[in-house]
């Protein structure tokens, strides 16, 4: 109970990752209450204008994001509550987990990019910007896609604005594909390299500042 409640605060934030046999959905919630009883009320998720329907007895996956790090744990749906507020009462089934965020959620999000490849870091030698196209984006890495060939290891800086925040970011070139597209020609998967954990927390902000509009939109 103490731990659940250093975590969690009365209408704080979170994630719930249902996944069932076919598939696996995020949907953006937040805590109504944390009871004596180590259950916690949430909101019923919505998507798409709807009250999303899940089962009594599934089990689903808790998501916190909070003071630059995720935290994680399983959780049972043991009750619906349908008051003023319709709410889930989620019983804690698993250990809180702190987790990797370079290996967390990829945001599918279409944005402008600038990137230069760096010919030798240490001597501050680099190639001029040219244009690309974010596709998506994680605490880890990027996608992008660009009409510019690049290879594989190559090091490269990027420069993009995550709502009103300017970055710039250094990443290698892990993923590169040929596109058979007029428009596209080349994507390209990057890792970063020397993040800072203020960048990291600026990328992860972004993301769930992200879910959170699309979820009001009802597209997820």
């Amino acid at each position: 109970m103490q731990e659940l409640k250093k975590l969690l605060s009365i209408g704080a934030r979170i994630n719930l990752l249902v996944i069932d046999s076919y598939n696996q959905t995020q949907y953006v919630s937040r805590v109504d209450n944390i009871n004596e009883d180590e259950t916690l009320d949430v909101l019923i998720p919505i998507s798409k204008n709807k009250i999303v329907y899940i089962k009594n007895d599934t089990v689903v996956k808790v998501i916190i994001a909070k003071e630059g790090a995720i935290y994680e744990f399983k959780a049972k749906i043991v009750n619906k509550l349908f008051g003023a507020v319709p709410l889930l009462k989620l019983m804690r089934i698993s250990e809180i987990q702190k987790i990797q965020r370079r290996n967390y959620f990829r945001l599918k999000a279409v944005n402008n990019i600038k990137i230069r490849r760096i010919v030798n870091l240490k001597e501050k030698i680099f190639e001029e910007y040219f244009n690309a196209t974010m596709v998506d984006i994680s605490g880890g890495g990027i996608a992008f896609n660009a009409d510019r060939e690049l290879e594989i290891n190559d090091i490269i800086e990027i420069s993009l604005n995550l709502n009103a925040n300017s970055i710039n970011l250094l990443g290698k070139i892990v993923r590169a594909e040929r596109v058979d597209d007029k428009a596209i020609k080349f994507a390209y998967g990057v890792n970063f390299e020397k993040i800072t954990e203020i960048e990291r927390n600026i990328i992860m902000r972004y993301i769930f500042e992200e879910q959170r509009k699309l979820a009001k939109k009802g597209l997820i």
